[in-house]
């Protein structure tokens, strides 16, 4: 942890600086500068931390495989330590200071203060809060994701609760467990329309919030519900506490982790109480058997030695890889600049990521670039894929929402 906490106090200081510049670079015009604004020292900086060290590890990879057409990728860094006044000083810095054609914002709560900023600005934006709202570009035409929504993966879950439920008697029961913030409360409405839709119960709302130091109270509270699942919200040094109180109660519910809660940390800091439960996830586990995670790993462990790879690693990759593509494409097309890197994005059609994530496609009309998952349990201390792909209907029922 210590050599971990150094690596990332050194990126902090000297992120802003490139690996190197490419044969033949002569100077500023030469670099391509993308934005991150991301939680490297808040209540889930453990996410954070990861995140960024598989964009910067990506970043160095595209730099040494030719760049942005012969253009070097700078990643601009800021810490905004999952607080929304640092966050839209930080994207005021980006955008105004820096310069960046474009950036990456973590925070959901951030994200949605900044929404109206951003479309008014013009600024692409890629982000980690999978929001459903920021699927539809009549709203806002700059916001791109590399994965379904949260929205969407609560309802892949319900829709594998569903479909695998073997009692006839009678449905399936499940509660939702979550922080009471933006990113917390975003899946609350569609999830328990679309459950009622198909045949799921959903008990009383049990509210965890960060930092979690014990939930005894609102398991004991959920228990007498006894539900058949529960629906995890959260970040894996959040969750871990979760998981390790409901092992302790001899809780028989089944947890299903969200794509944030469900990470390789969640198994090591869980002290073993991770072993049996589920996650909704479309990032490939770190060391994955397709094409894709030869480099990454081949990267992280040339560059890390010693240190644990993480899906959340592999989906800063894949964040970084698309973004890489939508900027050779706008800077062929002679347009580097937000509305030309939305309009490249736009032509992705099934773009393939080697299978580190499933194929994305963004038009015009629809940002939904995917609207897979897969189920996984942890066997072994390892992620186990258990469902294969999992895809919900492009239909509008829940588009934007």
């Amino acid at each position: 942890m210590k050599k971990w906490t150094l690596v990332i106090a050194c990126l902090a200081i000297t992120v802003a600086l490139s690996f190197g510049p490419l044969p033949n670079q002569a100077g500023a015009a030469d670099v391509i500068k993308w934005g991150v604004l991301i939680d490297l020292s808040g209540p889930t900086s453990d996410w954070g931390k990861n995140q960024v060290k598989g964009q910067l590890d990506a970043m160095r990879w595209v730099n040494e495989n030719g760049g942005i057409n012969g253009k070097e990728l700078q990643l601009i860094v800021i810490d905004d330590g999952y607080k929304v006044p640092r966050g839209v000083a930080g994207y005021n810095r980006l955008v105004d200071s820096e310069k960046v054609v474009g950036l990456y914002v973590q925070s959901t709560g951030t994200t949605v203060t900044l929404s109206k900023k951003i479309v008014a600005d013009g600024v692409s934006t890629i982000a980690a809060s999978f929001a459903g709202v920021f699927q539809d570009p009549s709203k806002f035409p700059f916001s791109f994701y590399m994965s379904p929504s949260y929205n969407d993966m609560a309802r892949i879950a319900l829709k594998w609760i569903r479909t695998t439920w073997k009692d006839k008697s009678r449905n399936p029961k499940i509660c939702y467990l979550y922080p009471d913030n933006t990113y917390g409360r975003a899946i609350l409405d569609t999830s328990k329309d679309y459950a009622k839709k198909i045949g799921v119960e959903v008990g009383p709302d049990q509210v965890i919030n960060w930092p979690t130091k014990d939930a005894t109270v609102q398991l004991t509270n959920m228990s007498r519900y006894n539900p058949d699942f529960a629906y995890i919200t959260s970040t894996a040094m959040n969750g871990a506490v979760i998981l390790k109180n409901a092992k302790a109660l001899g809780l028989k519910t089944k947890f299903i982790s969200n794509i944030r809660n469900f990470e390789e940390s969640l198994i090591t800091l869980s002290g073993g109480a991770a072993e049996g439960t589920y996650g909704v996830h479309p990032i490939a586990p770190y060391g994955a058997p397709v094409p894709g995670m030869k480099k990454v790993v081949e990267s992280h462990e040339k560059w890390h030695q010693g240190e644990e790879g993480t899906n959340v690693y592999v989906e800063g990759w894949v964040n970084i890889l698309c973004v890489a593509e939508a900027l050779k494409m706008a800077d062929k097309a002679g347009n580097l600049t937000p509305s030309g890197i939305r309009d490249a994005f736009e032509q992705f059609r099934k773009f393939d990521t080697g299978g580190l994530a499933p194929p994305l496609t963004f038009t015009k009309t629809d940002h939904r670039g995917s609207m897979a998952a897969k189920i996984y349990e942890v066997k072994g201390g390892k992620m186990v894929d258990i469902s294969g792909w999992i895809e919900l209907p492009q239909d509008m029922e829940y588009f934007g929402k």
